[in-house]
């Protein structure tokens, strides 16, 4: 049976939690993998979450658990794949439609294709597209793993603002009802609409333009062009928040469910209330070493605000930069930079990388760089989980960043180095970090115990005066925690 897409938002909506309120979701403290590894690469990190795509299986699912992990499955919701849409007449047609009635190729998927045949961008609002979509969640599940992830989960809404779509019948029936069920009648009125019924938006597009090439360069002048952007983003968002229940009934247990959401844009933030936690990509800025970092930070700060977890990698050209240039260093102010503002740096392992010549390639970066760092977290757990942003006036000398982090009777100040030279790729030592905090923000106590990765723990004095209390850093290489406590 064919359900609306309107009756589709209602019942996601309508949906109970399958996640009791009291089940961990993820800590601070967690070390993620991206992707699946061996046993041999978990152990190294201390690996605790696999949260990207890896557990299909029963087998693969005791495997993780065997090592105390917990683990994902994952679907995409951008495409069938060019060999399905080659060899499936019915997935070859639910695809997104442009202004002109053609299919949608993958920009980013120009090399892959399969007998001639190119990517195409599925249509997340045909029932025969979802069909498959529910198909894959439950075959990806049914080995029991704990969490779902769903990679581009932004489905058909990823290409209606900029790249000519979609206008099947299916999202035009959509939109017809949504029109019906969310937008006031000013405003159709406003648009010169007398009439919902039989009302078809690409027939009404065409007054403006004749071909999808003067679609895309007037669309933002056609009227109710915002309210066809939304529809879009809200309809992905409930059939991605949909895949949860379709997934637990397959698991057999409640599950997790995230996103690949770049939440530092408004578009991904429609599905938030759907997901747990978010997996994604954050992009870092690699060719610009240290000096662009306000983005990530930003990106990081959002997902504490909002009140979601959040663990991250950095985008595919930035892989392809520190890999190709062996930025290794810098790929460690990337991992303190995540746990810095609480939240989480997925372990740099196999990376996906990608460019515009060379397209998605693979690089596997150094263990024993950055499993110390990885570990280093499992160990000082305690100064992870359960601490929030505090007070961000921080006083500390020009290239180090500091962030203060409470809980209680405690609270922790992460000092990062970011004096990055790119040439040689390393962080040049500072010596004497002087480190000033408002006196009512920390426990009032004698002592600070510096935490480092890289070298021994040690414990210097703590200055109160003026309302201020102040600590020296005795040197600052990469990332050290001042850990304050009664």
């Amino acid at each position: 049976m064919r359900h609306s897409i309107a009756l589709v938002l209602l019942a996601a909506l309508a949906a109970p939690a399958v996640l009791a309120e009291d089940e961990p979701v993820m800590r601070h403290s967690e070390v993620v993998f991206m992707y699946t590894a061996d046993n041999e690469a978990y152990e190294a990190y201390d690996a605790t979450f696999l949260a990207w795509s890896g557990a299909p299986t029963e087998e693969e699912v005791e495997r993780h658990h065997e090592l105390g992990m917990r683990c994902a499955a994952s679907i995409w919701f951008l495409t069938a794949g060019a060999q399905l849409l080659h060899e499936d007449p019915v997935l070859h047609d639910a695809v997104v439609k442009d202004f002109d009635g053609n299919p949608v190729e993958v920009p980013w998927l120009f090399d892959h294709r399969h007998e001639g045949q190119e990517t195409w961008f599925g249509c997340t609002n045909n029932p025969d597209y979802q069909a498959h979509l529910r198909e894959e969640v439950r075959g990806v599940m049914n080995g029991g793993a704990d969490s779902l992830h769903i990679d581009d989960h932004l489905g058909t809404a990823q290409t209606v603002d900029h790249m000519g779509g979609c206008f099947c019948e299916h999202c035009m029936t959509g939109f017809r009802e949504y029109l019906e069920n969310e937008v006031d009648e000013e405003t159709l009125d406003d648009a010169g609409i007398e009439s919902l019924e039989d009302f078809d938006y690409h027939e009404f597009a065409r007054g403006y333009a004749d071909n999808v090439e003067e679609y895309i360069e007037v669309q933002w002048d056609i009227p109710l062009m915002e309210e066809f952007i939304e529809f879009n983003r809200e309809a992905a968002a409930a059939l991605t928040g949909e895949m949860r229940e379709v997934g637990a009934e397959a698991a057999g247990h409640p599950i997790l469910l995230s996103a690949n959401a770049w939440i530092g844009q408004e578009r991904h933030r429609t599905v938030l209330p759907y997901l747990t936690h978010v997996v994604c990509e954050n992009p870092h800025h690699a060719a610009a070493g240290t000096d662009d970092l306000g983005g990530a930070i930003g990106f990081y700060e959002f997902g504490e605000d909002y009140g979601i977890p959040v663990a991250a990698t950095a985008g595919g050209h930035d892989w392809a930069h520190a890999a190709a240039e062996e930025k290794y260093t810098l790929v460690q102010v990337w991992v303190a930079l995540a746990y810095a503002h609480g939240q989480r740096f997925m372990v740099p392992h196999r990376q996906w990388c990608f460019t515009e010549e060379l397209g998605t390639h693979w690089h596997t970066f150094p263990k024993d760089v950055y499993a110390p760092m990885y570990r280093f977290i499992r160990a000082n757990a305690e100064w992870f989980d359960g601490f929030s942003a505090a007070a961000d006036d921080v006083e500390t000398p020009d290239n180090v960043l500091a962030t203060l982090r409470t809980q209680d009777e405690k609270a922790v100040v992460h000092l990062l180095n970011l004096d990055y030279g790119a040439d040689a790729d390393e962080l040049r030592s500072q010596e004497e970090v002087r480190v000033t905090i408002p006196a009512d923000a920390i426990p009032e106590t004698e002592s600070v115990e510096l935490l480092r990765y890289d070298g021994e723990s040690e414990t210097v004095d703590v200055n109160f005066e003026d309302g201020a209390a102040s600590f020296t850093v005795p040197q600052l290489t990469v990332w050290t925690l001042a850990a304050f406590s009664e």
